[in-house]
């Protein structure tokens, strides 16, 4: 039987004339079933949509279209309301519960208000009358990939919420940590000003992110700049904006950190660096919570929490007189210092693994084999001063996680020659008067111990919550407290 030709059709072929040349592709490789049960219109769809970008899947009868949906689960769907052998409205209700997200764009000859009405209640993304343009086709398969896009950007978003490590897992949960975790969390509800300390690469940035994101203020945004970066006019610019002609190549009025920052939180890092005018100007508007851009007259109003770090001691710069007491009085409300790493090295093992899944995810080195640190490799990590701190430990993770092989042991040996290299500190153990293997054995055996003994201790005797937060598995870190006789064989 021939295929009925339809205005639609001819409307089609009208408006592609001689040549079909392909609209700019959308940037996603997408999937469009196309159904109708015009076949002519059918073909000439698909080259539109296939010239659009996508990958086109076609059908011209219901039950074929809810196998090809079973099937390949495509992402965007076009049917016809009236099918010889159903409903499109059925196949939409089938790719809704196939794919909450596929955006479905029902098609039909009788675009009435109430049909489209139901489609839309239905779930419907839109409706395409008959007949149609290849230009208003192309037009909505834009706008519907457009929506694929967002509802895929809102999937990952929500992961990576659900994903998102906590507080004691990314710096870690030694006591000493576990008071700055609980400091945290009793001064973010507040709006008082932190003031961070610590070393280089201890997580003074992790800290004031935590402040931010348990505070009131979480909605709006977090903004950060490191005062050390810039020199003081480009610093001042930065944090204030400028207006047009302010100095020689502001083209254009800027609103500075600061505005953005509005509703938010704003961290001020390595802020002794700052020059001691900058700092002046710094202080009046923290203290007026009002603040002119570079080169303008008019007031803007400042609303944000502030936050501060330095990886100096504060009152000696302070003494030095490259922090003015005023402002680090005014900043200092409430006081977090963090401990290097080489003073706390219980937290080392659990940052070496929170590390170790992050970036094993991140190489696609997750699967069924998972990377593991073994033994002594751990005690070489522990055995580590770090002068780094944290950061160090994360660039160690990751340089040996992306040199690695899925599913690999990780021994001292893969790690760089300054941790391989160093000699294994015991606490004055040392057994020199064994051989080798045997002492570095018993040294081991004593650090599996100490480690697993203080894990339980944090963790209050959870086995489950253990091993989690050391990245092995349940059944491995019972195995092991057996070993040591700090369980019983049976659970």
């Amino acid at each position: 039987m021939q295929p009925r030709r339809s205005n639609a059709v001819h409307q089609v072929f009208t408006s592609v004339g001689v040549a079909v040349g392909p609209a700019d592709s959308h940037p996603m490789s997408l999937t469009v079933l196309f159904l109708d049960d015009e076949e002519l219109l059918v073909g000439t769809c698909e080259k539109l949509l296939t010239g659009q970008g996508f990958r086109v899947l076609t059908a011209t009868r219901a039950r074929e279209a809810l196998v090809l949906l079973e099937r390949h689960r495509p992402d965007l769907v076009f049917s016809d309301v009236q099918l010889p052998d159903g409903s499109g409205l059925d196949v939409l209700a089938a790719a809704k519960k196939a794919d909450p997200d596929c955006v479905v764009v029902m098609i039909t000859a009788f675009a009435t208000v109430e049909s489209s009405i139901e489609a839309i209640r239905a779930g419907a993304y839109d409706y395409l009358p008959k007949p149609f343009t290849a230009t208003q086709l192309q037009v909505l398969a834009g706008r519907a990939a457009n929506q694929v896009q967002l509802a895929r950007e809102n999937a990952v978003l929500r992961e990576q919420l659900r994903a998102r490590p906590t507080l004691s897992n990314t710096i870690g949960a030694s006591k000493a940590m576990r008071a700055v975790a609980d400091l945290v969390a009793r001064v973010a509800p507040t709006d008082a000003s932190v003031f961070v300390t610590g070393e280089s690469g201890t997580g003074k940035e992790l800290v004031a992110r935590g402040v931010h994101e348990l505070s009131q203020r979480r909605a709006g945004p977090f903004l950060a700049v490191n005062c050390a970066a810039l020199p003081g006019n480009l610093l001042e610019s930065e944090l204030f904006g400028h207006e047009r002609g302010a100095f020689t190549g502001a083209e254009v009025a800027r609103p500075g950190l600061l505005e953005g920052a509005t509703s938010g939180s704003f961290f001020l890092d390595e802020v002794a660096e700052m020059s001691m005018e900058l700092q002046a100007k710094l202080l009046r508007a923290i203290q007026e919570k009002r603040a002119r851009r570079v080169g303008g007259n008019r007031e803007l109003s400042l609303d944000v929490r502030w936050i501060a770090a330095t990886n100096r001691d504060p009152e000696e710069a302070v003494e030095q007189g490259t922090l003015r007491q005023d402002l680090f009085f005014r900043l200092n409300v409430i006081p977090i210092h963090l401990p290097p790493l080489r003073s706390r090295r219980e937290d080392i093992p659990l940052l070496a693994h929170h590390f170790l899944r992050r970036f094993a995810t991140m190489y696609q080195k997750d699967g069924s084999e998972e990377l593991r640190l073994s033994a002594d490799a751990l005690a070489g990590l522990v055995n580590h001063d770090w002068p780094g701190n944290v950061r160090e430990l994360q660039n160690v993770i990751e340089r040996v996680v992306a040199l690695s092989m899925p599913g690999q042991e990780i021994r001292v040996a893969d790690l760089p020659a300054s941790i391989s290299g160093a000699p294994i500190r015991t606490d004055g153990l040392v057994e020199s008067e064994l051989p080798y293997h045997d002492a570095k054995e018993r040294s081991l055996q004593r650090f599996e111990r100490r480690y697993l003994e203080q894990l339980l201790e944090r963790h209050e005797g959870n086995i489950s919550r253990a091993a989690e937060a050391a990245g092995m598995a349940r059944r491995t870190i019972h195995r092991l407290l057996v070993k040591h006789r700090l369980a019983d064989e049976e659970e």
